[in-house]
């Protein structure tokens, strides 16, 4: 008789405000006595799993984005820069992630976690697992236009969504068993009914290129990774921070859809 459990590896992805997603996912599983092993993650995904990896608690998460109106969030995270720069300085969101993250570094979290950001230069996949997880995460957001490129060991990074969006080939690399991936972005199908403004344009047309990133990458683990994939269509929008509830819920419902493919990998799993 087998005894051995099997590592279990989770990669969470990008997807702006959707991203909260992640959250309601992780509490589903941990629900449902599913125990996470290692995380990988990319733009929100990161910042989810951050928390998450540094035990903080499901209600503690969820307070972060949960009864945040447009305004309020605004205001608290987004400073308007010159736009030959970014669209946004980043200076709120470097100081609400200082904040958040308390100098915890990666050494402080409570399981492996590991962070993706893209080398601007030349367009390289960065993995981060060392140092400040607030500075790890402000370069896995910084989506390009929209906030400034951070400087990060003498290069400058960008959002990792822009090489994986979901990294479930660095999950399988990073010596999971079992390969959760949860995408947010390759379900969504939306209509555009009016001129889309400039930021609309930029914002669509990134996540067009991340929705194939994400297929080709998926690919690379054969078909081995358990996909779950929030219906996050029906409230669109990479900004649309006025429904972190709703994102959340999805994320339960979509997790729950695929506990029993897990509990029977799981049972089926011969180390």
């Amino acid at each position: 008789m087998n005894d051995k459990k099997p590592k279990i590896g989770i990669a969470l992805g990008g997807g702006g405000a959707r991203g909260v997603a992640h959250a309601g996912v992780l509490k589903a599983l941990d629900n449902a006595g599913i125990n996470i092993d290692l995380i990988v993650g990319t733009s929100m995904g990161a910042m989810v799993g951050a928390c998450y990896a540094l035990d903080m608690s499901f209600s503690d998460i969820e307070k972060l984005f949960i009864g945040y109106n447009r305004t309020k969030l605004f205001r608290k995270l987004f400073d308007i820069s010159n736009p030959r720069k970014s669209l946004i300085k980043g200076k709120k969101a470097k100081k609400y992630l200082e904040e958040l993250f308390a100098g915890k570094q990666f050494s402080d979290t409570k399981i492996p976690f590991y962070i993706i950001a893209t080398n601007l230069a030349d367009g390289s996949e960065v993995v981060m697992k060392e140092g400040q997880i607030a500075e790890a995460v402000r370069a896995s957001i910084s989506v390009p236009g929209i906030f400034p490129p951070v400087e990060w060991n003498n290069t400058y990074l960008i959002d990792g969504g822009v090489v994986n969006p979901t990294p479930v080939d660095k999950v399988k690399e990073f010596g999971a068993d079992i390969i959760i991936g949860v995408d947010l972005m390759s379900k969504r199908n939306i209509t555009i009914t009016k001129a889309p403004t400039v930021v609309d344009t930029l914002l669509q047309s990134y996540e067009i290129i991340r929705t194939q990133a994400v297929n080709y990458n998926v690919g690379k683990v054969n078909g081995s990774a358990i996909m779950i994939k929030p219906e996050t269509g029906a409230v669109s929008g990479s900004f649309n921070f006025s429904n972190m509830e709703a994102f959340c819920e999805l994320g339960v419902k979509a997790a729950e859809e695929r506990i029993p493919e897990i509990k029977k990998r799981i049972a089926e799993f011969k180390g």
